[in-house]
């Protein structure tokens, strides 16, 4: 097992024995586990997602300006290309900063399950129910929560871009179709592995709909006051 999966059980195995100090219930205990630190990374994650979105703006801010070289060089793309790295690097902007939680997130999620996967196979998650809905962590095929990874997923990217008019940003319009084709990949990786992954991808989800609401209120606020 690889020292980052140690890491990562580790985590899992401290912050139990918290959790176990307020619920009594085992099944709980691990979901309840999985659930905090879910949250936990993802509020660790916050700095790269406010980065991402602020990347969003400012290439949606250029794209006018992008048109404009697209037209100019219409027949020579290597040319158009080299200035349009040329214009996001004197206003400051990375072509690839709207990937970087991509970057991030996934291989967590493919260590997460490798973790579950052994926590499993030590047989610490075997029975362990938490919800209705998750009858056993170790289990597989569990259609609902596939269905919700989905779900939540798809709505979390809605969330996230609902701000960006996608129709005038190639780049983020790209964006968003690779990351719908990927929420059909991860319900499909949800159902044919154990529980506790999906639990993990779902509550990520929810947190990244309550932050992409939270984010799209307060450039919304923003706005309102540079009109007024």
């Amino acid at each position: 097992m690889s020292q980052l999966n140690q890491l990562f059980i580790w985590i899992f195995e401290q912050l139990k024995s918290v959790v176990e100090l307020f619920v009594a219930d085992p099944g709980n205990q691990w979901g309840i586990t999985i659930v905090f630190f879910t949250i936990l990374f993802n509020i660790l994650m916050l700095p790269v997602n406010l980065s991402q979105m602020k990347t969003m703006r400012k290439q949606q801010a250029l794209q006018p300006e992008v048109a404009k070289l697209q037209a100019k060089y219409k027949n020579d793309p290597q040319k158009m290309q080299e200035m349009q790295m040329k214009l996001y690097k004197e206003n400051n902007v990375s072509m690839f900063g709207g990937c970087l939680p991509l970057l991030i997130t996934y291989p967590i999620f493919i260590a997460m399950f490798s973790v579950f996967r052994q926590l499993a196979a030590d047989g610490k998650l075997t029975g362990m129910r938490f919800t209705p809905l998750i009858p056993d962590l170790s289990a597989n095929n569990n259609i609902i929560l596939a269905a919700l990874s989905v779900g939540t997923m798809l709505l979390s990217t809605y969330i996230t871009t609902m701000r960006t008019k996608t129709a005038d940003n190639p780049a983020a319009a790209s964006a968003n179709k690779m990351q719908y084709m990927m929420a059909v990949l991860f319900g499909w990786i949800t159902y044919t592995s154990n529980s506790a992954l999906g639990l993990y991808w779902i509550t990520g989800n929810l947190f990244r709909m309550i932050q992409g609401l939270i984010l799209n209120a307060v450039e919304k606020k923003k706005e309102e006051q540079v009109i007024k």
